[in-house]
């Protein structure tokens, strides 16, 4: 998964690999001395369903929230762009829903941020801290869960689902060796991962219909149903990045392809 939260207090903690049934101990709560501390000057990636979460809570379009919320980058490994939260401008650089009560939008909060005191490990289904007791006040409660039991009570399984879906076309070998450098492509990229509202605009008002068979229960349901709309929007980049199996060009997009092909054939000879 491309999301993660980072901040200098991960630099010192030790590399212990986590698997589902590790135990350890965590509550977060307005009593720990360290409350909110994790929620300033830290880097959270949003993956799309983090924004497709978070746009919904708010009641903006997508892109009036990546305007307001977001920075975007554009990694050397694959071209793909990332999207971090923007810290606010104050001195201790908090998040933008972050209070002395704690987070403004609790229920609908990052992945990252479900995660903490976690993230993923190298391997898959391994766990790691990104902090330590000394740092996180919450690790010393006497709370104790299995990372699995974690994972459950935290709401992961729906950001789990999408980001599967998602890490299917960014851990594809074939992105490493060939880099997105075409800065259209990387701009139809960050759409379809993160402008959803602009997406839709993009399939109901041009000619992808036309061109790719999608099923009639999906097209039913994008104008209005998001999630469905960013699976649509997952299948096409998986088209387009690393293979054609994730869509269908219309047979009749097929055909005129190949007369337009063979015309101009014969007008060369």
């Amino acid at each position: 998964m491309v999301s993660g939260k980072k901040s200098a207090e991960s630099n010192d903690t030790k590399e212990i690999q986590l698997t589902e049934d590790s135990r350890f101990q965590f509550r977060c709560h307005p009593g720990v001395g360290c409350f909110t501390t994790c929620c300033r000057d830290v880097n959270i990636f949003l993956t799309p369903y983090d924004i497709l979460r978070l746009k919904k809570r708010l009641g903006v379009s997508s892109g009036e929230f990546l305007e307001r919320y977001t920075l975007s980058l554009i990694p050397s490994t694959s071209g793909i762009p990332v999207v971090l939260l923007k810290m606010q401008e104050d001195r201790n650089k908090p998040c933008p829903f972050v209070g002395p009560e704690g987070c403004s939008i609790y229920e609908d909060r990052p992945w990252s941020c479900r995660m903490y005191p976690l993230d993923q490990g190298d391997g898959e289904g391994k766990y790691r801290f990104v902090t330590q007791p000394s740092i996180c006040l919450g690790m010393q409660e006497e709370r104790e869960w299995t990372v699995g039991e974690y994972i459950r009570n935290q709401g992961l399984d729906s950001y789990n689902e999408m980001g599967n879906l998602l890490s299917k076309i960014t851990s594809d070998p074939r992105l490493s060796m060939e880099k997105i450098q075409n800065p259209k492509v990387q701009d139809m990229c960050r759409m379809a991962l993160y402008d959803l509202d602009r997406f839709r605009r993009f399939v109901l008002e041009s000619r992808f219909l036309q061109i790719f068979y999608v099923e009639k229960e999906v097209v039913a349901k994008i104008a209005k149903d998001d999630l469905e709309l960013m699976k649509l929007a997952l299948r096409w980049l998986e088209f387009g990045l690393i293979s054609g199996e994730s869509l269908k060009i219309r047979e009749d997009i097929i055909k005129g392809k190949k007369e337009e092909m063979n015309q101009r054939k014969e007008q060369t000879r």
